[in-house]
């Protein structure tokens, strides 16, 4: 019947495809869904006296949220751009919605293109999920590449392109083991007008980790200094990295109580690799109380740690016992 209306020229009123709109979603019709927001952006993209509370924000949240809940990127992805095109903003959780729509349709690169709006807006993404997205991109070279020539264009045609967008692409280069591709990138910073931050510095940092290129990472923890940028918990983390890798037990560990010293909150990775170089060395005090530690800092300790760490205690004491014997 609706098909039929708009076909005979009798469209329904904004307030008619809203009611028709929540039916469509109780009966879970996704053709009637998006035909009804059609029309919605439809009014108010042609009609200038239409005014945009029309879009009742409910609805679209609950489109969203449905979408999300059913695992249903298509849809995510279809109300995003049609909102889009109707100049309708999203909020800010829902654009991360949409940005990882995009990654569950391994489109990568249209995600990155979505993420740097995203920080060019001021937002800022969580951890976890700035994790995922450099990861999705770092599974194809070409995904580096293409994000890193979105920027190019952007500059060239004059709009701005954030440092958080460039950090990404280093962290990609981190992930993929490319420590030439992630200094090449570093290099043009200047030519976007930008400046390194701690983001910057830890990107490379995780990129000399991965890679064992202890030099490398030491002259950039020098050049931060020169710079002036304060290091954060993961620039600690990256640094007591460096010492275990160069068997440099006791730095390493110094390190953690530097990182305190500076208030601020190790992170649950540098404890997982002191803990396990504990391990390595047998030191059941010492891995015993970084435990401890690593719980009042609020992270959580595995099962599975636990017992390692308990293991060498256990097998220590037994070895003990036989030697008095």
């Amino acid at each position: 019947m609706l098909v039929t209306m708009e076909n005979q020229w009798r469209v329904p009123e904004p307030k008619d495809y809203q009611r028709m709109l929540k039916m469509f979603q109780w009966a879970n019709h996704a053709q009637g869904k998006r035909r009804c927001m059609q029309g919605l952006m439809h009014d108010v993209k042609l009609d200038g006296d239409t005014p945009i509370e029309t879009l009742d924000p409910e609805v679209i949240s609950s489109l969203f949220k449905e979408a999300q809940e059913k695992r249903q990127p298509e849809e995510i992805v279809h109300l995003a751009e049609l909102l889009e095109r109707s100049n309708v903003k999203l909020d800010r959780f829902k654009e991360v919605g949409v940005i990882f729509a995009y990654l569950h349709l391994n489109q990568a690169v249209s995600a990155f293109a979505r993420l740097v709006d995203y920080f060019d807006a001021g937002h800022t993404l969580h951890p976890r999920a700035h994790d995922g997205i450099a990861a999705e991109l770092s599974k194809h070279v070409s995904s580096v590449d293409e994000s890193y020539f979105l920027l190019e264009s952007r500059k060239k045609e004059g709009r701005s392109v954030p440092l958080p967008a460039i950090n990404m692409i280093i962290e990609a280069c981190a992930l993929m083991d490319d420590l030439d591709r992630a200094f090449a990138t570093w290099a043009e910073i200047e030519q976007f007008g930008l400046a390194s931050d701690v983001g910057t510095f830890n990107a490379l940092l995780h990129t000399c980790c991965r890679t064992r290129e202890i030099a490398s990472g030491r002259r950039l923890l020098t050049r931060m200094a020169q710079d002036e940028v304060a290091p954060d918990a993961d620039t600690f983390m990256h640094r007591c990295l460096l010492h275990v890798i160069s068997q440099e037990a006791q730095m390493a560990h110094s390190t953690l109580q530097q990182c305190k010293d500076a208030n601020l909150t190790p992170n649950a990775r540098m404890y997982m690799a002191l803990v396990n170089l504990t391990i390595r060395m047998r030191d059941a005090d010492r891995a015993h109380s970084l435990l401890e530690s690593m719980r009042q800092d609020g992270h959580r300790v595995s099962d599975n740690l636990q017992e390692k760490v308990d293991r060498i205690g256990s097998n220590d004491g037994g070895r003990r016992r036989h030697g008095d014997s």
